[in-house]
């Protein structure tokens, strides 16, 4: 929740500093040349620095837009960059830290020549010549946030050197940040982001590739319909080719209102003969996920990827209301069918493709969730993302308190074939006492949300609680034999929020219905539902659980 603001990465720029719009209308800000000035002076400081050192540290800053890569050749993690926002104050970052995977710690190294300081950009590693990490675009952004500057160039990291190099390409991608970037067929391949000035922004739908063994950037021409022009996509790559799912965009509706969009496709970049490219899009069947932006996807193995995470936001004209999600669904690269990805319960539970309802969100907390006997990461958007052998790796995110945008540095793992518990590695700095408000205009948009709340949250949509379920055609989640109401909720929160976005009835307009006064009456309904089911059927379990198959069978194909 909170005051929508021009800067963007993808859905995060909306959330990292909302309450900066209203004062940065009518202000000139920095000149480009200026944002240039700043970052020349970083480029000199990072000069006087010739030699590789390494140092511990307990683990990184909180930060967000940030990389995150597994090594190729060596049990480690590689966060690059990325951005800090209290509210008031940005901070740019070109630190590089490394997580030990077999000591358990983290690192912080610096190699001669870096990059400039930057976020939104993208990182790739490479198993070549001792493994290397590529990194290509990205901004920068002015402390206030009132200008950014949007990177165009490439560079190279000698992960066994320890050396950076720019690698300098004609004829590749304008400058851009919130694009993404993967590793095909021995290639890098650029796709989509968006560039931003003080007036306007741009999105793309072009598509780059970046032959590592020539060092030659070429635009890729493909035939078919590709994807609309996006940010913050993912890419999976597919044995055929790369798919292209989701991604957010915004439209000026008028002078000073924009309408973001999250896209909810899904479409195939293919290799044809001849070494040309074709777009299709594709179908998705299964359990698709709910519609959201800002969720994390890393692939697990040649067929399947995992999204994690996300949130889901109403945009009204001034305001955002944002559900977070701290989910998981796997994609098949192949067949475009998506599967719950929940955890196996202690009791030794499958999570199969088969399970019931869709993907499952835990309550919020300062980084982490309780359901049952055992935590998950709290819900965030943003998270970065990595995968070392049959470990995925969770760092960081955003979430919202209240009036607050709280950066995360906790960072977790799963075996993603177990499946059976996440661990937190490192916790979370308690980052929501660094938060500053900005002046006068944030404290009274606070007293407003504060009030908003009030009004639509303690009467307008509290009749939730008296919907009558008998009356209407839904069927409920079911409730299993071994369930307790955290292990329930956890496991069908989502199947909640979107019952209750569909028959929720306020007195006001649908654009009055506010994501907390959603959240609050699904954890409702879900206790009562939970409750009545106990109390009617707990002698009949096992027919219970020979009923729940009913709940999957518009899932079968």
């Amino acid at each position: 929740m909170g005051k929508k603001n021009k800067k963007e990465k993808g859905r995060g720029a909306e959330k990292t500093a909302q309450k900066m719009m209203k004062k940065q209308k009518g202000k000139k800000g920095e000149d480009t040349e200026d944002l240039e000035a700043m970052i020349a002076e970083f480029k000199q400081a990072d000069k006087m620095k010739t030699t590789y050192h390494e140092e511990k540290t307990s683990h990184p800053s909180p930060r967000s837009n940030m990389s995150f890569c597994a090594h190729p050749e060596k049990d480690e993690l590689i966060l690059f960059g990325g951005e800090y926002f209290n509210g008031k104050k940005t901070f740019m970052y070109n630190e590089m830290f490394v997580y030990n995977l077999k000591r358990g710690d983290w690192s912080k190294r610096f190699a001669p020549n870096p990059p400039p300081p930057r976020c939104a950009h993208q990182a790739v590693a490479v198993a070549k010549e001792g493994g290397q990490m590529w990194v290509f675009g990205g901004e920068f952004s002015s402390p206030n946030n009132s200008q950014f500057y949007h990177y165009k160039d490439l560079w190279v990291l000698s992960l066994k050197e320890h050396v950076w190099r720019q690698v300098k390409a004609a004829n590749g991608p304008s400058p851009r940040s919130g694009h993404r970037m993967c590793h095909f067929n021995k290639n890098l391949f650029v796709f989509g982001g968006f560039h931003e000035t003080s007036r306007d922004f741009l999105y793309f739908n072009d598509c780059y590739m970046f032959n590592l063994a020539e060092s030659v950037w070429s635009k890729i021409a493909a035939a078919g319909t590709g994807p609309s022009p996006r940010s913050a996509c993912q890419l999976a790559v597919a044995p055929t080719g790369i798919l292209v799912v989701g991604g957010y965009s915004k439209t000026r509706v008028k002078k000073d209102v924009e309408k973001g969009t999250a896209h909810a496709d899904m479409f195939l970049l293919s290799t044809e003969p001849n070494s040309k490219y074709k777009w299709k899009q594709v179908k998705e069947t299964g359990q698709k996920p709910w519609p959201r932006s800002g969720y994390s996807l890393a692939q697990i193995s040649q067929n399947r990827s995992v999204m994690f995470g996300g949130v889901r936001d109403e945009d009204l004209e001034e305001n955002l209301e944002s559900q977070f999600f701290n989910s998981m669904s796997c994609l098949d690269v192949i067949s475009h069918r998506w599967f719950n990805f929940d955890l196996r319960h202690a009791r030794g539970e499958s999570s199969s493709s088969e399970d019931d309802g869709m993907d499952h969100d835990g309550q919020l907390a300062a980084g982490s969730s309780t359901a049952g006997n055992f935590s998950v990461p709290c819900p965030r958007m943003n998270a970065a993302v990595a995968v070392k052998k049959h470990n995925m790796f969770i760092y960081g995110g955003m979430v919202e308190q209240d009036s607050r945008q709280i950066t995360l540095n906790d960072l977790w793992s799963i075996d993603v074939k177990k499946v059976d518990a996440w661990k937190e590695l490192v916790k979370s700095d308690d980052t929501a006492t660094d938060w500053q408000e900005e002046g006068s205009d944030a404290d009274s948009d606070g007293d407003d949300d504060d009030s908003d709340d009030d009004e639509t949250g303690g009467g307008e949509c509290s009749k939730s609680s008296g919907i009558d379920w008998s009356n209407t055609d839904v069927t409920l989640p079911t409730v299993r034999a071994n369930d307790s109401l955290p292990s329930f909720w956890f496991r069908t929160r989502e199947d909640w929020l979107e019952l209750i976005s569909d028959n929720l009835v306020c007195d006001g307009s649908d654009e009055m219905r506010r994501a907390d006064d959603i959240a609050a009456s699904a954890e409702k309904q879900a206790r009562l539902h939970f409750e009545r089911e106990r109390q009617h059927d707990e002698p009949q379990n096992d027919e219970q659980q020979n009923d729940e198959p009913q709940n999957d069978e518009p899932k079968e194909e």
